[in-house]
């Protein structure tokens, strides 16, 4: 009997162990599984091998205390040790609730000890130029698909789920959105299991407004792409989450040393989370001086101001300003190789050749002065290659990039021994799907003509 409470509490109810009153408990509950599981885990592993075999009326608050002090002598973190209480506390108010036990021992109140000088650290971000060195480190490591979305998840500030779960159907190119659908725009993992469901909170299902270069990068993807979902394994199956980040943005962020990857990847934001791309977003955006509701808006947050959250809205000049505050972004931090500075060859200028972040690679071994080899030579902004090619050297492949010259259809003629209108095989690897098009100078014609690619798969012809 409880007289202050003047409850009646069954000495014989408060008897029942915790082990035993989890079980019930856990059937109780009407939560997302991925909670549910996160519950289990806590318990499995730090509330029941302490508190399981001990009735629930024998838990004390001083014997609580006690506990949390172990781990954080343990060197748990204090959000863990957090957790830990808060779960806990939240199973002994439904046994309180039950009238098994008065009160609960865990109910937070202010108590005496030393204050916490813990700093609290800022989370990572990146700048674009991180950004995008981390994309191209992915893009090694997990192909084109780990590349764009990386690039995506900073320039979108979409969630994982949401970009994982991404249908091709709620990508409209034309319009230039995305769409975050509000019943099924999330991929959810909890386990061995994944689904489809709702995003993360109501004002998670949104439209996002993508730059220029973003729909383009997208289109490309989307035409070689033959699966349903955006974002895939090489088989079309969904992306799971400690796959990716292990295997590929792991090693692409902190370097190969530091996460035990293989590959040769250098460190260039070390401790950058996938989440850490969704600040980086945020971040622009309050230096590009967007308002507060384009910002919550794109974002899917709720205002803490409910007059602003219910009275503002974005007005397309200024979604169209922070597009192309995005899209400057990018363009500085992917910018176009310079022109190098004109040399003399047989009396000819030779520009350089040097793709938008592709290696400049010969599909052959390659003979210093040997007809149909390039020649390399180094400059400032890269490798120049001369072609010597003959007429006789002609690449019996089968062309798989389509080039067209743009300003004139009959071959050129040969001058000073540089024979002009044959082909020559040239590797640019990783030159998808950043650059879909790319101005290409031919060495050797007196007006420098211009060749456009078109599409580049694998090697680029010349004709």
């Amino acid at each position: 009997m409880d007289r202050r409470r003047r409850v009646w509490i069954d000495p014989a109810d408060s008897a029942v162990t915790v082990a035993e009153w989890t079980g019930r408990w856990f059937r109780s509950l009407d939560l997302d599984p991925r909670t549910i599981e996160g519950y289990r885990s806590r318990l499995r592993c730090h509330i029941l091998p302490k508190f399981g075999h001990l009735p629930l009326g024998a838990i004390t608050a001083l014997g609580v205390t006690e506990w949390a002090r172990e781990l954080e002598r343990a060197g748990y973190a204090p959000s863990t040790v957090s957790s830990q209480l808060n779960l806990l506390s939240m199973l002994l108010t439904d046994v309180s609730d039950e009238r098994l036990i008065p009160f609960n021992p865990v109910r937070r109140r202010r108590r005496r000890g030393r204050r916490s000088r813990r700093a609290v650290g800022e989370r990572v971000w990146a700048t674009p130029e991180q950004v995008v060195g981390i994309a191209e480190q992915a893009g090694l490591l997990g192909g084109p698909t780990a590349r764009l979305l990386v690039i995506t998840a900073a320039w979108t500030g979409c969630r994982w789920g949401e970009l994982a779960g991404l249908h091709r159907d709620n990508v409209d190119l034309r319009r230039g959105v995305i769409v975050i659908d509000p019943l099924v725009g999330t991929l959810h993992e909890s386990g061995s299991m994944r689904w489809l469901g709702p995003p993360k909170t109501r004002a998670s299902a949104r439209t996002i407004a993508l730059p220029p270069f973003l729909v383009a990068l997208l289109r490309e993807h989307l035409v070689r792409h033959r699966y349903g979902f955006v974002f895939t394994t090489p088989s079309g199956t969904w992306l799971w989450r400690s796959t990716f980040l292990r295997r590929v943005f792991r090693p692409a962020v902190d370097g190969s040393e530091a996460s035990g990857a293989k590959a040769g990847c250098a460190a260039v934001r070390p401790g950058l989370t996938f989440h850490g791309l969704r600040h980086s977003h945020k971040t622009w955006l309050i230096a590009g001086v967007a308002p507060e509701i384009a910002q919550a808006r794109r974002l899917g947050h709720h205002l803490d101001n409910r007059v602003i959250e219910t009275y503002s809205h974005v007005a397309p000049e200024v979604e169209q300003r922070l597009l192309d505050d995005l899209e400057r972004r990018w363009r500085t931090a992917v910018p176009l190789p310079p022109t190098p500075s004109p040399s003399v060859v047989d009396g000819r200028r030779v520009a350089s050749v040097v793709p938008l972040f592709a290696t400049v690679g010969v599909t052959r071994r390659a003979s210093r002065g040997a007809a149909g080899t390039p020649r390399r030579r180094r400059t400032g902004a890269g490798v120049v290659l001369q072609f010597c090619p003959s007429r006789g050297t002609r690449s019996r492949r089968k062309p798989i990039t389509e080039v067209e010259l743009g300003t004139q259809k009959t071959p050129p003629t040969s001058h000073n021994g540089w024979n002009e209108g044959v082909r020559c095989d040239v590797e640019l690897r990783g030159l998808e799907p950043l650059t879909p098009s790319l101005p290409v100078r031919w060495a050797g014609s007196p007006d420098l003509r211009f060749w456009r690619i078109r599409r580049s798969a694998g090697a680029v012809w010349g004709s």
